[in-house]
């Protein structure tokens, strides 16, 4: 008798467990599946050169720049102020430049789905981790 109540408790956990993982995997899922469905604009990495600069402040609409796209010289506003005439940044430049052109700053830091990504792969692999780990000592058992 003993054997079968223990048979029973063992797949009562397991069950629990199971519905635990699914849920703690959709909830980490979920925001990456949501952000994905995202339009993001395509960029490229541009060099360009300060001409007018602003100064910080409530009302700066950012310093004005020349930025070289396809062998023309443009002029856009940049995101940022502060910076000195003739100072070389590195930019972003949208993949389809037209119309009034806003370059923002190169981006060192991973994107917002990049890091969603990244913290998604290390909820799944530690709750893989402790699945694999809780299987290994029912199987120790028996």
């Amino acid at each position: 008798m003993g054997s079968t109540r223990g048979s029973a408790s063992v797949a009562s956990i397991l069950l629990v467990l199971g519905v635990l993982g699914v849920v703690v995997a959709g909830v980490t899922v979920w925001p990456l599946v949501a952000a994905s469905g995202q339009t993001q604009v395509a960029e490229r990495r541009a060099q360009a050169v300060v001409v007018e600069p602003r100064p910080c402040g409530a009302r700066a609409a950012g310093d004005v720049v020349e930025v070289q796209i396809d062998g023309q010289t443009r002029r856009a506003t940049f995101d940022g102020c502060g910076h000195t005439r003739g100072q070389r940044l590195d930019v972003m430049v949208p993949a389809r430049a037209s119309g009034d052109l806003r370059v923002t700053p190169v981006k060192t830091q991973q994107t917002e789905l990049e890091a969603l990504a990244w913290r998604t792969h290390i909820v799944l692999i530690t709750l893989a981790a402790v699945a694999g780990g809780g299987y290994g000592i029912l199987l120790g058992r028996r």
